[in-house]
């Protein structure tokens, strides 16, 4: 069993290309983050994802108190490219790298800062600051999971060696936008550019320095002062830039906090794909309500023909006859309706999002729809994989756990997409899902307990803490493939502690 802490990501295996993270966003929050690839082979491709979420019974989340509108008000989703994957060296060296490319966008500004030509500058210094901050990051994870010493010194040598080289180069782009005739938003945006690749140079230092402090090797102290002149460095040059991102022991800091995050969204939306979502099912909902409607009208003009051929035109028993029919009309509508409700909720999505890459240019389409169900409607295959031992039988006083469904289906046009984005070398999409659980710790107990310890002769009091389970089954696939997997989230009312992942037979 392994076990994920805050801000710490696991991905699984692949399965047919696609593949799943999930990690501890906040205290309350988690986020599954699932990869589709996108084939050139095909036109379209469509992915599936179904999620069960076994609640225990003593949080009290059912349908009376836990709407759809709850949910999706709980959950955060986000539909972005996924990253390309470069090597520093290759950013720095290769002639098709992102820092290449913006120089050739800075000499199309000398010759016509026009607004295409800013547009097409700004959207190329996103892509390169995307792109180094995950080069960076995958290059210190490489850098962690080295095995020897000497390769792990020689690694963080390069690191340091390609970062500089990256960092001089951009700003040697300084020279190309100070001119007279480049436009004042190109000016700008080389700025923010420039702040933020300070910044993440910065803080992926300070984390690889945390990293140093674990390893006793001699040349590890070499590395360190390296690291530390550069960080030093940066910080030397934020100042002289009079870029307020400095950090101080002497107040809480909160500008630079709030400059980092801003920067870092306005860098991160060059992949991030505009969406529109609207109500599926409305006209066949409204169209099987007014089935409903016409049933009860038609029961209540037979009890009307009827009282009258027995009884007459205008009699008391008429009268009273009307009035019964009347009232069974408008119960037996709302039955109905109930019940072609649950009909079809396991047929129809809520919300279908359109996926645009420009404002007229649909690249794919999302449908979701979320529900309870009752334990035996739930596949033979989740129920399996569940697999409750006898304390979570007790837990639950021998009765079924309440069970939250959401499905998800994505459809991509690959050659829309291919075509839309010839500067993205892209393999894929990543669907982001952030769902918060704060509603889910309304009811629980105080998380703090005590216990006693007998030990030589005396006791002592300890502390514990109380938990609750929440098992989450995901089955998700693409055309030719499907996948299993489940997690337990272990959290109490202050915060989500840990998610553990659970084997899955067959995996």
């Amino acid at each position: 069993m392994l076990r994920f802490e805050p801000k710490q990501s696991v991905s699984a295996t692949p399965v047919g290309q696609i593949d799943e993270t999930i990690r501890i966003r906040d205290r309350h929050q988690f986020e599954i983050k699932l990869h589709y690839p996108i084939s050139r082979k095909k036109a379209t491709a469509t992915y599936d994802l179904e999620s069960y979420i076994f609640v225990p019974r003593s949080l009290e989340i059912d349908r009376s108190n836990y709407s759809k509108a709850r949910f999706y008000d709980d959950l955060q989703t986000h539909i972005r490219f996924k990253t390309p994957a470069l090597s520093l060296t290759s950013i720095a060296e290769s002639p098709d790298s992102p820092l290449f490319k913006l120089e050739t966008s800075t000499l199309s500004l000398q010759q016509q800062s026009n607004e295409a030509n800013v547009a097409t500058f700004e959207y190329r210094l996103k892509l390169f600051c995307c792109i180094l901050q995950s080069s960076l990051r995958d290059q210190i994870a490489s850098i962690k999971d080295a095995k020897e010493a000497d390769n792990h010194g020689r690694q963080v040598q390069l690191y340091l060696k390609a970062t500089a080289e990256i960092i001089d180069a951009y700003r040697a782009l300084r020279s190309n936008i100070a001119q007279p005739m480049i436009a004042s938003r190109a000016c700008a945006v080389y700025a923010y550019g420039d702040e933020y690749i300070s910044l993440l140079v910065e803080r992926n230092g300070y984390d690889l320095l945390e990293h140093i402090k674990q390893c006793n090797h001699p040349e590890m102290r070499t590395s360190k002062r390296r690291i530390l002149d550069l960080i030093s460095r940066e910080v030397r040059y934020r100042k002289s830039q009079q870029y307020p991102s400095i950090a101080s022991d002497k107040n809480d800091n909160e500008l630079l906090i709030y400059r980092r995050n801003v920067l870092k969204k306005y860098m991160h939306k060059v992949l991030f794909l505009a969406t529109r979502t609207r109500d599926e099912g409305k006209v066949i909902e409204h169209g099987l309500f007014g089935i409903a409607a016409g049933i009860s009208m038609l029961f209540a003009t037979i009890v009307l023909f009827l009282s009258q051929s027995i009884y007459g035109p205008l009699t008391l028993q008429v009268f009273l006859a009307l009035v019964i029919g009347y009232m069974f009309k408008d119960r037996i509508k709302e039955l109905l309706r109930v019940y072609f409700s649950k009909k079809v909720s396991g047929l129809l999505f809520d919300h279908r999002t359109r996926i645009y890459s420009s404002p007229h240019n649909p690249i794919g389409h999302c449908r979701e729809s979320f529900d309870f169900v009752e334990e035996d409607k739930v596949p033979a295959r989740i129920m399996k994989i569940r697999n409750r031992g006898p304390i979570t039988e007790i837990a639950n006083d021998w009765v079924s756990e309440n069970v939250l469904r959401y499905r998800k289906r994505i459809k991509l046009s690959s050659r829309a997409i291919t075509t839309a984005y010839r500067d993205i070398d892209t393999n894929g999409i990543n669907d982001i899902m952030r769902l918060n659980v704060a509603e889910f710790t309304r009811r629980m107990g105080h998380p703090r307990k005590e216990l006693f310890v007998a030990e030589k002769g005396d006791y002592r009091k300890v502390k514990a803490e109380r938990v609750y389970h929440l098992n989450m089954i995901l089955r998700y696939g693409g055309d030719d493939c499907e996948c299993y997997k489940h997690f337990r989230i272990v959290l109490n009312r202050r915060k989500i502690k840990r998610i553990e992942t659970v084997s899955v037979e067959g995996d």
